[in-house]
């Protein structure tokens, strides 16, 4: 009696969990391809906003002392994926049209990530101003270069970080590279989600040990490279960017009286704010100056790629030719997305 318990069971459970090979067939191919599957476009999104309502604010204060001393507004984030069967075209690398998929995810991770509290801050001081509508970004253009393809089923990472900003527009740019080429010695999150004020070396994460790269190294890790402009809207109303990055604290301000997250791998029990300031023999209005200008250094040098994007604008005003203009427009022909001809 014992003994047929076990092929009951599986008689009864076991085998209805058995797949015929076109459905496992099926199911191979939506798994191998979860980027493409419908509305995982949307999850990938969204996930990040619903995230960062749920996470404590990130600001310049927290994190005010790093040895490699770029500020937390120009930090990337990084987003590791592969290029899924579906995504790959007639020479199995990865589809030009597909990098704006990778993009969209990636602005959405970063902008969330960054500015989200700065927003709704500002919507709600702008909404007591009497401003009315909604708090938002809006993409206006994106410029990409390729450099190298990614062949399908090959991983790979997406870099994006705040290029620079002025009064309308914020630049974002993404760079597509080969995975783990470069390694990070520290991540903000991990300290974050550690729920202390602990060194990194500290966390529970566990990093490699990052190696000295060149110039060449990290060119030659590279596959393309994107720059979006983005503005922020209320409304009708543009909001300029150096308002909502200073809203969520990326800009210099007091060090306040939050918990202070180290970055240099210290153990020593001193409290960070203080032995920050110490070994910088600095008081918090020096550090802010201080600030200000490696921020604005950092901005002037992207300004010089966010001009040759803004010249591009230029080209919106050049669908037809002079001559076209006042002659009328000849094409080679008119089709359906299915390359059928279609009549005038």
């Amino acid at each position: 009696m014992s003994s047929s318990f076990p092929y009951r069971f599986y008689a009864r459970h076991v085998k209805l969990l058995r797949l015929r090979p076109g459905r496992l067939v099926w199911l191979l191919l939506a798994i191998l391809n979860v980027k493409c599957l419908p509305f995982v476009w949307h999850y990938r999104f969204f996930a990040p906003l619903i995230a960062a309502a749920l996470r404590k604010p990130i600001t310049q204060s927290m994190v005010h002392r790093q040895k490699n001393e770029v500020p937390l507004v120009f930090l990337p984030i990084i987003t590791k994926t592969k290029v899924p069967i579906l995504e790959g075209d007639f020479n199995l690398h990865k589809s030009n049209s597909t990098y704006f998929t990778d993009l969209d995810s990636s602005r959405s991770l970063l902008l969330s990530f960054l500015v989200f509290h700065g927003m709704s801050k500002t919507h709600k001081e702008l909404a007591a101003e009497g401003r009315n509508g909604v708090m938002t970004v809006m993409l206006g253009s994106t410029y990409r270069n390729f450099k190298r393809e990614i062949q399908t089923g090959y991983p790979y990472e997406v870099w994006s970080r705040i290029l620079t900003w002025d009064q309308k527009w914020l630049y974002i740019v993404t760079h597509f590279v080969r995975k783990d080429k470069i390694v990070p010695k520290a991540s903000v999150t991990e300290v974050i989600n550690d729920r202390k004020p602990k060194s990194v070396n500290a966390s529970k994460k566990t990093f490699k040990t990052p190696r000295v790269l060149s110039q060449s190294d990290v060119e030659q890790s590279v596959f393309a490279t994107s720059i979006s402009k983005c503005v922020f809207k209320k409304g009708r109303m543009t909001v300029s960017p150096e308002r909502v990055l200073a809203a969520s604290g990326l800009l210099s301000n007091a060090i306040s009286d939050k918990s202070a997250i180290d970055l240099t791998g210290s153990q020593h029990s001193i409290d960070p704010e203080m032995k920050d300031l110490f070994q910088k023999g600095t008081t918090p209005q020096y550090s802010n100056h201080e600030l200000d200008r490696e921020i604005e250094v950092e901005r002037d040098k992207g300004m010089r790629f966010a001009c040759l994007l803004s010249e591009l604008e230029d080209l919106q005003g050049h669908l037809l030719k002079d001559k076209e203009l006042s002659n009328g427009v000849i094409t080679l022909g008119t089709f359906s997305d299915l390359g059928h001809s279609v009549s005038l």
